[in-house]
């Protein structure tokens, strides 16, 4: 049997939100009825860590609305484990602050989706959204955190991130671009990106590191960003797309228990269990667990990747975009490489057309092993 090393466990701590953000894909607001007691969260982190987990991110909902937040916290880094936040931002107190300096979080993420505060705020559901979240920052940076501030491109707020390149560079803040999905009740499927918008993230991602040292303006793209370009570099902090890694290298658990490969794929349809009736260690373990993702073949890839020459290693991209686009797994269709093949055609199939793009800059590297260091709060 093969061994998977589990490298993060994204744990939705609580349902409960002080915003009404519309793309939340957990439609965030009310905590769960059943949600895991403090108990019951302490055993998960005990499980985590005999499973070999390296790290454990808590988001929400909003992470900090758990009374028990601190407890859960300090035992995961009690027990060796990494600890990152994922938090709105909009519980301005400086004491939440200072009680996270001792636990030497690798990220303390903010969300962020608009250089404009009257953006911002309608994203979010809330007025003041924007000047609330920044002033956490401010504070998180005043006491040196390794801040993070992660934005999730939809049409409301695509034409946003160049003023937001110019609010964030030279601050010391980490940039991870996302893309929406339509998992939650309240997004409507009109402000999802097309697919040049959707490729217009990854040339912006590419221009900013072409245009800054990684120093000034360390950005990333998400795991649902698009894979293989002929002329883009991977976006990710690897340089090689490897294949979804929900079961392989992550999972994710529900705030009620429910143990997933990915929280972005929110169907209990994909639920591999309950940390109730079985413990992550088991479930890790378990032969029969996460085989859609863990036993690929090539045959079960969709009509979008079946002819890829790259599906042995790309697996047919992220699972949670092939799943929302198309209703199934390994056919993801928002590929860069398969893009490009529309876009353009012409160029990427003449001699001349391949010497210009790579004239234009497109075969520079990045330096994959600084970013990364950068995003793991070492900096």
């Amino acid at each position: 049997m093969e061994n998977y090393q589990l490298a993060c466990c994204v744990w939705e701590f609580t349902l409960a939100c002080n915003l009404n953000c519309i793309h939340c894909g957990s439609s965030a607001g009310k905590k769960r009825a059943d949600e895991l007691t403090t108990e019951e969260a302490f055993k998960l982190c005990e499980d985590l860590k005999k499973t070999g987990c390296l790290g454990v991110a808590l988001m929400g909902g909003e992470p900090f609305l758990r009374k028990d937040f601190w407890r859960v916290a300090q035992k995961i880094r009690g027990l060796g484990m990494e600890l990152s936040v994922i938090t709105n931002g909009t519980i301005v107190d400086e004491e939440i602050i200072k009680k996270l300096v001792p636990l030497s979080p690798r990220a303390v993420a903010v969300s962020i989706d608009a250089a404009a505060p009257e953006i911002h705020d309608h994203i979010r559901g809330r007025d003041g959204a924007f000047a609330d979240s920044w002033k956490f920052i401010e504070l998180a940076l005043k006491h040196n955190l390794p801040v993070s501030v992660i934005t999730t491109v939809h049409k409301l707020n695509i034409g946003e991130l160049a003023k937001m390149r110019d609010q964030l560079k030279g601050r010391k803040i980490a940039w991870q671009v996302q893309t929406a999905g339509s998992e939650g009740r309240r997004f409507s499927k009109d402000l999802l990106l097309d697919e040049e918008e959707f490729y217009s993230v990854g040339l912006f991602i590419e221009a900013t590191r072409r245009g800054y040292c990684t120093a000034e303006m360390p950005v990333i793209g998400a795991h649902d960003l698009g894979f293989n370009s002929r002329m883009l570099k991977n976006t990710s902090l690897q340089g090689k797309w490897e294949g979804c890694q929900a079961g392989i290298s992550v999972l994710g658990v529900r705030s009620n228990g429910d143990v997933l490969g990915c929280l972005s794929i929110n169907d209990d349809k994909y639920v591999e269990g309950n940390v109730r009736k079985a413990g992550v260690f088991e479930l890790w373990n378990s032969p029969s667990s996460f085989a859609w993702s863990r036993r690929f073949k090539p045959e079960q890839a969709g009509s979008n990747c079946a002819p890829c020459k790259y599906l042995d290693s790309c697996k047919g991209g992220c699972n949670e975009m092939s799943l929302m686009k198309t209703g199934h797994f390994h056919n993801d269709p928002r590929c860069f490489w398969k893009i490009e093949q529309r876009l353009f055609q012409k160029e990427l199939n003449s001699p001349l057309g391949r010497a210009m793009l790579k004239l234009r800059g497109f075969s520079v590297g990045y330096g994959f092993r600084k970013l990364a260091e950068i995003f793991r709060g070492e900096r």
